[in-house]
């Protein structure tokens, strides 16, 4: 495996992560020819492709992969290569105004079911077979995202995914839409930004100003066949309480402003007029001996009903607890009902060193809502934008995490048994990729 040893960079019997697995351009290429050619990953989104001519460009490692949207029911994908020279057919998102894939090149052109209908001067070539088509892609939906894999041995999308369909049910994924697509370039290997949002350990660390307004500590974490999830589970539901750490009684905190810093902390996840629901009610004391936390469900409740979310599912403690999901290898972030925020991590090429994070805004639309654009933004660096203290917190670090994983002599990895248990399932997930031929 050139510079390292398969043996030696596989996560050990007593849980031990070498470093190399970080680090080595050798393991880099085992993990694009075992894992990313074998696994389902997330191309786009459905709406990204909403209509016939629609595509989006999805890379992984050194390939490109085209998905169009070859019919209104249809969704089709292909490696992204002309038949002729070669050259890439399209980049990024957008449509197809000619109806067809047209090759920048040479003119060639193709269906949008990839059938080859064009050759300028097709009669001074060998006589090319009727119905030749560009090379297919496994493409698939589910929850809203199209799904790609290399593998045409792969298990079909829901046996892969399973028993995420089921547990994600309730949330309806399909029916959300993105309403922004932000995405930089990290100098981090992959695993490094997956590790950094599979665990809520890092919080005391990296983010020591959430403390006042959440527990860090009762989270509860649990794998899902080969993915994982964590969170405000049934078993550790949120409630209006500091983080442990900070050893304050009851008396010590005011419960109104942690609910305040709850909501404004991740206005991402929430709706607007959560905001001013807050307000009230830390403004109107109860008369009924109701609790803040539970008067600021019930607001919740009903301000997502009349948004036409489906909340009957869900218990009071489940509308203000995420569900911070790991779909493996690399697809991870915190669900609520009605919202979502989606971390998609790739490595950059076949670079250890660097990863492409893209960062999807999934909310509920309203019911009386016409389709919007996406915003989608860029940033090859990503200090070029202000992401928020929480997120700039994560990014700066992880710089700092590779750069000391390169530290010669420095020992394996290891994990907390608990807080970090899904870091660490990832990972042997990853290995049972790369060991099986």
């Amino acid at each position: 495996m050139g510079d390292i040893d398969l043996e030696s960079a596989l996560v050990t019997d007593d849980g031990v992560l070498p470093r190399a697995r970080y680090t080595s351009p050798s393991f880099a290429v085992l993990e694009f020819e075992r894992l990313w050619s074998r696994v389902w990953q997330a191309a786009c989104r459905e709406e990204e492709v909403a209509v016939a001519g629609d595509y989006c460009e999805y890379v992984i490692g050194d390939q490109s992969i085209l998905v169009v949207r070859s019919a209104p029911d249809t969704v089709r994908a292909f490696y992204n290569t002309c038949l002729h020279r070669g050259t890439r057919l399209a980049e990024g998102a957008g449509h197809l105004e000619e109806g067809c894939i047209r090759c920048r090149f040479h003119a060639w052109r193709y269906d949008l079911d990839g059938t080859l209908t064009e050759v300028v001067d097709r009669d001074e070539f060998a006589p090319i077979p009727a119905g030749t088509c560009l090379s297919s892609v496994r493409c698939d939906l589910w929850g809203g995202f199209v799904w790609v894999c290399l593998d045409p041995a792969a298990p079909p999308l829901l046996d892969y995914l399973d028993p995420l369909p089921t547990v994600l049910a309730p949330y309806h994924l399909d029916r959300m839409r993105l309403r922004a697509d932000l995405s930089t370039v990290l100098p981090a290997n992959w695993k490094v930004v997956v590790d950094a949002f599979n665990e809520g350990y890092h919080v005391q660390g990296t983010h020591p100003q959430l403390l006042p307004w959440t527990d860090d500590v009762n989270l509860a974490y649990e794998p899902l066949g080969r993915h994982a999830h964590y969170g405000r589970l049934p078993e550790a539901r949120r409630t209006l309480t500091p983080s442990p750490r900070l050893g304050l009684e009851p008396g010590e905190y005011d419960e109104g402003e942690i609910l305040e810093s709850f909501v404004s902390g991740l206005g991402g996840l929430f709706l607007e007029e959560e905001g001013a629901a807050v307000e009230e009610i830390r403004a109107t004391p109860s008369t009924d001996g109701e609790t803040m936390l539970g008067r600021y469900q019930r607001a919740r409740r009903e301000l997502l009903a009349r948004r036409g979310v489906p909340v009957e599912a869900f218990s009071d403690d489940q509308l203000t607890s995420a569900d911070d999901v790991l779909f493996f290898p690399n697809m991870v972030g915190p669900i609520y009902p009605g919202s979502a925020i989606v971390f998609r991590v790739r490595p950059d090429g076949l670079d250890p060193d660097r990863a492409v994070k893209d960062t999807w805004f999934l909310e509920w639309p309203r019911p009386d809502e016409t389709a919007r654009p996406v915003t989608r933004r860029f940033y090859p660096d990503w200090t070029e934008r202000d992401w928020g203290l929480i997120t700039n917190q994560d990014y700066a670090n992880m710089a700092h995490v590779q750069t000391g994983l390169k530290a010669r002599g420095g020992p394996g990895i290891r994990l907390n048994r608990r807080q970090e248990a899904n870091v660490l399932h990832m990972h042997r997930m990853i290995d049972r990729f790369l060991v099986e031929e």
